[in-house]
């Protein structure tokens, strides 16, 4: 409960903050002026920095128990904050911005004690110090630059920062760990105050404080949550929790060291500008970001104890096939679209066939993908029900006639019929598989199953001319269906996983039989299929 007191505190100061920062900003000479390299048009200011860092901390000052790392991260953070605000102000050169993070960086580790033990492949024995403390020191600046280079788009940073910080505090819940939790959870909530002023079009910029202070706070708390003695979770978690900016930043900077540049050089070359290239504009290109780092951080809460070997393929296997897909898409639209501005109205055309092009596709394969992951799930869900009683089978058995006799039936009949019985299979196929104590006792591999279906509906949503909309009641739902789960009492427990599971198969059916491009016939047979298996089983206790 003090948790959330103290995101929420966060969130008002933050939200309170940042209209007079914005206010003076151009007082103090700390606005951001459009260049070749930004997306913005005119000046806007760069004070939202520091609403992010004054309302995380005083939260944090005010009723996190102190200890000696989070002491020390506070005092870094103060360090950061001052660098950047000195930086949003005069734009340092970048050998006085990394002076300033390693300061930091050397005050946690060393008045903190925050360092790296132990690293993949090299045994449990902890690392002698003169290995540890450069290490964990090139880790912490690795980490802040990268965050820091990643805000590029409106939203951008601070959304990726909060899907990060969301992981560690569920790891932070987990390993009992409250100081980080109620840290993770202030950082949370100003940068949420904070977002209310910054989703695009931006009326204000974090600046190198904000995105500084965020990749700082970040890759600190990622060290203090997975480097405990105490707990299984594994040390290369954090390379999936923040996989996305750490891809982006090194792929940038191997690209300009074979170019014979600097690494730190200006450029257009990140993830970011390249989607823009493809004739994508900001929101698309945030959204599709967005649901990448969470893709990763699904992955990272489902492998967080797997063997570091397995966790470092992984995330080299996504990293991998993201920059083949770049690649691929930059060749098959002959645009690179480095020279163009996506922020500029005048849009020319083969970006707009480009964006026609790509959304076609996502909304083909989300749909053919979402329809065979749906159907299976039906079937084998039949297949594996235990116990299924005289009344489902009756009930089924009434469905499986109902859906027989729908080709008789006038078109609106056959319509809800079709939903009916789909509905009716949907629940319970779920409620059959939530019984079952192996799929119980493996419950991270069913959330993230269900994820899958969630991402491609929304992931069709978003791109297809179909017109399926959401309203006010389905983002109710939804916040239901996440919630509720996540109560303590167990019967609440069972309730949220049925309800959850249950409310994504309603929407993906939705999608699937709102889709008339479709060849939705595949989920028309599964639905036969399931009800004639329930029947059957149901027939055979008797």
């Amino acid at each position: 409960m003090q948790a959330i007191y103290v995101l929420l505190v966060a969130l008002f100061i933050s939200m309170l903050l940042v209209p007079p920062l914005s206010r003076f900003a151009g007082l103090f000479g700390m606005t951001d002026q459009p260049s070749d390299r930004k997306i913005h048009r005119g000046a806007i200011p760069r004070t939202g920095g520091i609403a992010i860092v004054i309302g995380a901390l005083i939260p944090v000052l005010l009723w996190v128990p102190m200890r000696p790392d989070l002491s020390a991260w506070v005092l870094g953070a103060i360090v950061i904050f001052g660098f950047g605000v000195l930086d949003d102000r005069f734009n340092l050169d970048y050998r006085l911005k990394l002076l300033g993070q390693l300061v930091a960086a050397l005050v946690v580790v060393l008045l903190g004690g925050v360092l790296i033990e132990r690293i993949p492949f090299l045994g449990l024995d902890p690392l002698p110090g003169w290995v540890g403390l450069p290490l964990t020191l090139l880790v912490l600046v690795g980490l802040t630059n990268a965050v820091n280079l990643s805000d590029g788009l409106d939203g951008l940073a601070g959304g990726l920062s909060l899907l990060a910080l969301g992981a560690l505090s569920v790891l932070a819940y987990e390993c009992e760990d409250s100081s980080a939790l109620m840290v993770s959870f202030a950082i949370m909530g100003a940068t949420f105050g904070f977002l209310r002023f910054n989703t695009n079009p931006a009326q204000i910029f974090m600046g190198d404080t904000g995105s500084q202070f965020l990749g700082f706070s970040t890759a600190v708390i990622a060290l203090i949550v997975t480097q405990r003695p105490d707990t299984a979770v594994s040390k290369v978690v954090p390379v999936l929790i923040l996989g996305l900016p750490i891809l982006d930043t090194l792929s940038v900077m191997v690209r300009r060291i074979l170019d014979g540049r600097s690494p730190f050089s200006p450029d257009r070359l990140h993830l970011h500008h390249r989607l823009l290239g493809l004739g994508w504009n900001q929101y698309q290109a945030v959204v599709s970001i967005y649901g990448a780092q969470l893709f990763l951080i699904l992955l990272a809460y489902v492998l967080r104890f797997s063997a570091d070997l397995v966790i470092l393929a992984v995330y080299a296997g996504f990293s991998a096939g993201l920059l083949y897909i770049l690649w691929v898409l930059s060749a098959r639209l002959s645009y690179s679209g480095l020279d163009h501005d996506r922020a500029d109205p005048a849009v020319d055309w083969q970006g707009r066939r480009s964006m026609e092009l790509v959304s076609r596709y996502l909304a083909t394969w989300s749909s053919r993908l979402l329809g065979v992951a749906v159907s299976s799930t039906l079937v084998v869900g039949a297949v594996i029900a235990p116990d299924v009683g005289s009344d489902v089978a009756t009930l089924s058995g009434l469905l499986l006639v109902l859906l027989l006799l729908g080709f008789w039936l006038p078109p609106s009949w056959r319509f809800w019929a079709e939903r009916l019985a789909a509905y009716v299979i949907a629940v319970a196929v779920v409620y059959f598989m939530s019984s079952i104590s192996a799929i119980e006792s493996h419950k991270s591999w069913a959330f993230a199953v269900f994820a899958v279906f969630g991402g491609l509906t929304a992931i069709w949503v978003r791109f297809s001319k179909t017109g399926f909309q959401i309203n006010s009641l389905d983002v109710l739902i939804l916040v239901v269906a996440v919630v509720v789960p996540n109560l303590s009492a167990p019967l609440y427990e069972r309730f949220g996983w049925l309800a959850l599971g249950a409310i994504i198969l309603f929407y993906a059916i939705e999608v699937l039989m709102s889709d008339t491009a479709s060849r939705n016939g595949l989920l028309r047979a599964s639905v036969v299929a399931a009800l004639a298996i329930l029947t059957l089983k149901g027939l055979a206790d008797l």
